[in-house]
């Protein structure tokens, strides 16, 4: 069947076959993902943004073809995840503005704009690299115009430039060392190659499948069909995979290319005048934020971890059946984290409207020196359940079971957001998700978190690991000594008139956390080392009769405290604490400099 001019609702449907084309695929292009980080996520990045625009454009299905591509460009750049995301919308933006304000188009209008969206592609990137996704953009756009002068009938047009494309994927394999050394092409190419392929095939057929079944995540990745490459994570040159949207008013995306160029590498800038969307490999994700601020509002920050990706991808070993997500609420050192690939979720933290990501743009250090000087109370806000739902789904492309344990129910929506997305990806790829609250919190969840990655290393099944989490949040209590009641005051924990005679006798308290997770005021004391000798002396009362005991202290810009608990639980119970560190937000804003904590966990068997 010939087509001699493509409409709004042609280029809607057509886009929908495309999408359902690319993520049938997904899981092969997860597997052949070898450059720029062999992170094995490119597949599941360009589902997120074909599947984006797949669900939006039914609301422009009537309009124009300008109004069509409009709305494409503008769900793919809210979808894109990762650099082929990031630059297949930048191609649909460049579409976009080649198709603005027309009814319906010829092939060689679609040709015209096929050149501008190439164009806009190539200038989204600081260093582009031949032998990637924009080498079988540009040869295929080439072929497009030149046959676009020979055809009126768009089925001819895209049957002919699919060959083409398919010609310029396979040289990829050999353009690029690393794709070279792996022997696959490059996954990014092969994405767009796949979508040209469902274009085509719904144009020559007009059949196109029920996209809305499509699930983001077919299957874990199989280490036998991952591509083969040697690749330390010690490799990757920039750390954390970096993205958000600049919202504001006449941006230069060229102005914010150079000043972002030297931070990283794999830098995109895409987007129009007043809606940008940034990608950038970075090890200072916070530099970058602040680097643009000028430019407009940052929303939407994404930061991956791509070390930890790396190794969820690569480890063999018993462990990479199971994962074990957190949120940085949770209070581990690095060292920890690292030895039980824990995964972690960030809080949001708001200074003064700038919101920063826990434990990533900002630090407990700089957190509690901005504290002390804030004048209004530093507002915490909890992970959206989008926020889990990505990694939710990054965790089930890799791995069977995810336990993913969280601050006490009773005092965040983490929770709850957590166990929204679960039940969404539970229903797509029918992994095992079980969203646990951990009833504690800080040093606490650390603790639970230290015993389900020793149930995991020690090679337990997800049933037992299961059993080790719930018997560790059964045993564990939180005590937190105070050194003013201020910060309780600010955060709504203690009134007002508590607060002032607290404040006029020199009285602070000691917290605990009931077993259902509720905040509690087990004993008060006069600060300073009364209140420190109280938390102890509740410390053995909660715990004499038990055979086993383990400690952890975290300490709110108080170092000389916390090393003082230490020292004592040395003397008293003759145990080394198994580590100490400063307190996340989560904590110390509501406790205030000078709080410690200690988190003991029981064993009365």
């Amino acid at each position: 069947m010939k087509i001699h001019y493509l409409n709004g609702r042609r280029l809607c449907r057509a886009m929908k076959a495309g999408a359902e084309s690319l993520m049938k695929k997904m899981q092969h292009l997860n597997d052949i993902n070898v450059f720029p980080v062999p992170d094995g996520d490119t597949g599941t990045n360009m589902a997120s943004t074909v599947k984006k625009i797949a669900e939006d454009i039914d609301a422009e299905k009537n309009g124009s073809i300008g109004e069509v591509s409009r709305r494409i460009a503008n769900s793919a750049l809210e979808g894109s995840r990762g650099n082929s995301g990031a630059i297949l919308a930048q191609f649909f933006q460049g579409l976009s503005e080649g198709l603005k304000g027309k009814m319906k188009i010829s092939t060689e209008h679609f040709a015209e704009a096929v050149r501008q969206a190439t164009e806009r592609s190539y200038e989204a990137l600081s260093n582009p690299k031949e032998g990637t996704i924009l080498s079988v953009l540009r040869d295929w756009g080439k072929h497009v115009q030149e046959k676009s002068k020979e055809t009126k009938d768009f089925t001819e047009l895209m049957k002919s430039s699919l060959s083409t494309a398919r010609k310029s994927l396979k040289k990829t394999s050999k353009q690029l060392k690393e794709l070279q050394k792996a022997g696959v092409v490059d996954a990014g190419a092969q994405g767009f190659v796949y979508m040209l392929e469902g274009i085509t095939q719904f144009i020559d057929s007009g059949k196109i499948e029920d996209i809305e079944n499509l699930k983001l995540q077919e299957a874990s990745v199989s280490p036998n069909k991952q591509a083969s490459i040697n690749f330390s994570t010690e490799a990757i040159a920039f750390r954390y995979c970096t993205e958000f949207f600049l919202f504001g008013e006449n941006i230069s995306r060229t102005e914010i290319r150079k000043k972002l160029e030297s931070m990283g590498d794999s830098l995109i800038v895409a987007g129009s005048d007043s809606r940008v969307r940034v990608h950038i490999h970075t090890n200072n994700p916070r530099k970058v934020f602040d680097a643009v601020l000028e430019y407009g509002e940052i929303k939407q920050q994404k930061v991956d971890d791509m070390h930890q990706q790396h190794t969820d991808v690569h480890d063999e070993t018993a462990q990479s059946k199971i994962a074990l997500l957190t949120d940085t609420s949770c209070d581990l050192p690095e060292s920890l984290l690292r030895k039980y690939n824990i995964h972690m979720v960030p809080l949001r933290v708001f200074f003064d409207g700038v919101e920063f990501l826990d434990k990533i743009t900002i630090f407990p250090e700089e957190f509690y020196e901005r504290l002390k000087k804030a004048k209004a109370f530093p507002k915490t806000s909890q992970p959206t359940p989008q926020d889990f739902l990505r990694v939710y789904q990054q965790l089930a492309a890799k791995f069977e079971t995810i336990f993913s344990v969280h601050l006490a129910g009773k005092l965040s929506g983490t929770l709850q957001a957590a166990k929204m997305a679960a039940k969404e990806v539970i229903e797509n790829t029918g992994k095992k998700i079980y969203a646990l609250d951990s009833r504690n919190t800080s040093v606490g969840l650390g603790l639970v978190m230290i015993e389900a990655g020793e149930a995991i290393r020690a090679g337990k099944s997800p049933e037992k690991v299961l059993q080790v989490i719930r018997n560790a949040v059964n045993n564990l209590q939180i005590f937190v000594s105070t050194d003013t009641v201020k910060y309780l005051v600010m955060g709504g924990r203690v009134s007002k008139s508590k607060g002032f005679f607290a404040k006029l006798f020199n009285l602070v308290p000691v917290i605990t956390l009931t077993k259902e997770g509720k905040t509690y005021k087990v004993a008060t004391a006069k600060k300073g080392t009364a209140i420190r000798e109280k938390l102890l002396s509740v410390l053995e009362k909660k715990t004499r009769g038990c055979k086993n005991r383990k400690f952890a202290i975290v300490h709110v810009a108080a170092p000389k405290i916390a090393e003082w608990y230490a020292k004592q639980i040395q003397e008293r119970f003759g145990q080394r604490s198994e580590f100490i560190m400063e307190a996340s937000p989560a904590l110390g804003a509501h406790a205030g400099p000078g709080a410690a904590a200690v988190a003991v966990l029981s064993s009365f068997e």
